[in-house]
This record gives C-alpha cells, structure tokens and sequence, in this order.
C-alpha cells in the first residue's frame, strides 16, 4: 500500500488559512477558498456540539447545517438503491433543494452543488448548459436545517454521486497545472472533516456499459448496438493510453479530454479512492454492489454503524427491503441494447484489471478485485 500511496501521492500548493483550523488542522490550497470565497465567509468557526448534522445559528440567529453523511459515489452501482434504503432510516433526514426549486425529480437524493453548481458549470457530458452559480446562501436554505429545530439526533444526507470523481473544468481553470489544485474530497473535509462519507463500487466494466445505455435512452438510443459501444469504448481507452504516455495517472484519470463520451476513467477507482480514504480515514466506508445484492440486511447494518445510527429492528428492515423495488435499476434499457460483445468485455476487463489490483491493495479487501 505505501507504492501505491506513492503512486498516487497528492502535489499541489498548500497554504495555512488559519481561520479554519478550528475546523481542521490541515493546511489547504489556496484555489479552494478562492473558488468558495461566498462559502466560507458564511461558515462559522466551529460547529453546534449537540447536533448530529453540522449546525451552526447564524447572524440572523438562524439555524443552518450541513450534511453529516455523503453518500459520495459511484454512479450506475446501485447508489440510488443504496439512497432508498439509508433515507428509511429514521434518524437520516433527506434536504429540500429540489422542492424548494419547483423542479419535479424522483427524489432529492442527486443535487449536485459541490461538483457543480457551486462552479455554475455543465452538469455532464450530455448536458453540456452551463448554468448560472448558485450561492452557498441558497443552497443552504435547501439543507433542511427546519427539521433539526425539534430533533437534534436528524442526520442529513447528501447523496450526489458525481461527489466522488467529478471535478471537471479545472484544466480550463487552472491552466499549466499537472492535476487538479484540489479535489471534492479535499472541499467536503475543509467544510465537514467529521463527516461519514459511503461510497459503492460496481465491476468497472459492468458500470461502463451501464452507464453507456442510461445515458443514451433518451439520446438517439436506437442508434446504439452492441458494436457501436465496442468502437466507443477502442476509442476511449487509445486516448487514455496516449494520455500516459505523457502525464501521470492522476491527471488522466481527472482530466475531461481524454475520456469524454464514455467517460472510462470514472472505473478507475483508485485514482479517486485515495483522496478520500487519506482525508476521512475510518470515517470512509466502501461497499461493493456485489456484497450489496448478496446480503442486503447484514450489508445495509453495516453502513448503518458505520454512520453512526442506532441499529434498527432486523424484521422491520428485512420487510422493508423484501417490499421496496429496486430503485433506477437499468435492466429494460439494457435488454434493448443487448449483450455486450466478449471481445468488448474482455478488451475492458483487461483496461481495468491492474487498477482493480490497486484498488484492492489500497483498501485491503480482495471484494475490489470484482471477480
């Protein structure tokens, strides 16, 4: 594990900003609060102690918080599935963004202001609107600090599963740099350092094919077969190869240029692993999809002590479970598209192999190795 953390060290420019070191004692890099400056002038210098969420009565002697639990990533791994049953507990209270938006979305589990809004830029590939910044004023008055007014115990959630990868747009901002200034990981610990972060994998190459057919349902997916996918996928892992040859793993990995339309890179664990792993250290949970389908209830009481919630009746979660469909789940879509081809599978199987061998060195669970 330590050549891997070599591997992947963080390089980067830090600088002490001591306001904060009521919150953290690390130093951090100047782009994060230059990016943020809105953020962190509304940020107190500590926290409410008896709040199970990050709370804090502002100037107005208002009450504000901040989610104490992130469910980080990854997207077309079963997180929305993930989100359904965590919500159910009653001590996690979900926030109110898209409600107080007028905007009509399953659930309110995917607000991606981090990654996202708080840049006002694109929210992916297929969406290419740059839409306009949201203050951290706003997106506080979404947190649903209400309900903590009469349950201090209430944990809120933040469930965007782009959290864990998605820093796009920091080469455009930062020209010249080798790899990002900082990471999402970096930006959730400087505002909650205590925070429970869960994140689930999937077999990469599963979660790529996944991923191609969602994001092409409604874009022309008549379009796409099981050999268009074979050709995107020859496309993408030319240019990434064509990447290392001359930058790091790292910069290829968060770089948006060399892995576009399918986005391989978001299957290379690793390279985001470890930027959350280092900063949350026991307060990071990673589960895989795997583990997930095959024991539901024992999976599910583990991400519930991790978090720190009281554990709750074992029938009442087992009935809960065996009543709730699964959610987001991408099966018609792929009975249209069909089978992906072998020579696909294997060409993706190898890409991903010697990172999944990371990955599962980093963490110390053979479960990553997908097998």
């Amino acid at each position: 594990s330590s050549g891997i953390n070599a591997e992947y060290g963080i390089s980067r420019t830090e600088q002490t900003f001591p306001r904060f070191q009521s919150l953290t004692s690390l130093v951090r890099p100047p782009a994060l609060l230059e990016e943020s400056k809105d953020m962190f002038d509304l940020l107190p210098e500590e926290y409410l102690p008896d709040y199970k969420s990050f709370c804090w009565f502002d100037a107005r002697s208002k009450l504000q918080c901040l989610p104490s639990v992130y469910l980080a990533g990854m997207p077309k791994c079963g997180s929305t599935d993930l989100y359904d049953k965590i919500v159910w507990h009653p001590e996690i209270t979900q926030p109110t963004h898209w409600a107080l938006l007028k905007k009509k979305v399953p659930s309110e589990k995917e607000f991606p202001y981090w990654a996202r809004m708080r840049l006002g830029r694109q929210r992916s590939y297929f969406n290419k609107h740059i839409g306009p910044k949201m203050r951290f004023s706003t997106f506080l008055a979404g947190t649903g600090a209400e309900k903590l007014h009469s349950n201090k115990e209430l944990r809120i959630i933040d469930g965007a599963p782009c959290l864990f990868f998605d820093i796009e747009g920091w080469e455009e901002r930062y020209p010249g740099y080798e790899d990002p200034p900082y990471t999402n990981a970096d930006l959730i610990h400087t505002v909650t350092p205590d925070a429970k972060v869960v994140v689930i994998f999937r077999n990469p190459t599963e979660r790529l094919l996944s991923n191609y057919v969602f994001h092409h349902k409604n874009n022309n997916a008549k379009d796409i077969t099981p050999q268009t996918f074979h050709s995107e996928v020859q496309k993408e892992i030319e240019n990434f190869h064509i990447c290392l040859k001359s930058r790091p793993l790292r910069h290829c990995c968060f770089s948006d240029k060399h892995s576009q339309k399918l986005r391989i890179a978001v299957g290379i664990y690793i390279c985001f692993a470890t930027d959350w792993a280092q900063l949350f250290k026991e307060n990071f949970l990673a589960i895989t999809l795997k583990e997930y389908y095959s024991d539901t209830v024992g999976t599910m009481l583990k991400v519930y002590n991790h978090i720190g919630l009281h554990e709750p009746d074992v029938a009442d979660l087992t009935e809960f479970i065996d009543k709730s469909r699964t959610k987001n789940s991408n099966t018609a879509n792929k009975e249209v598209f069909g089978q992906m081809l072998e020579k696909t599978r294997e060409l993706l199987n190898n890409f991903y192999e010697p990172y999944n061998i990371d990955l599962a060195d980093y963490l110390g669970d053979s479960k990553f190795l997908f097998k």
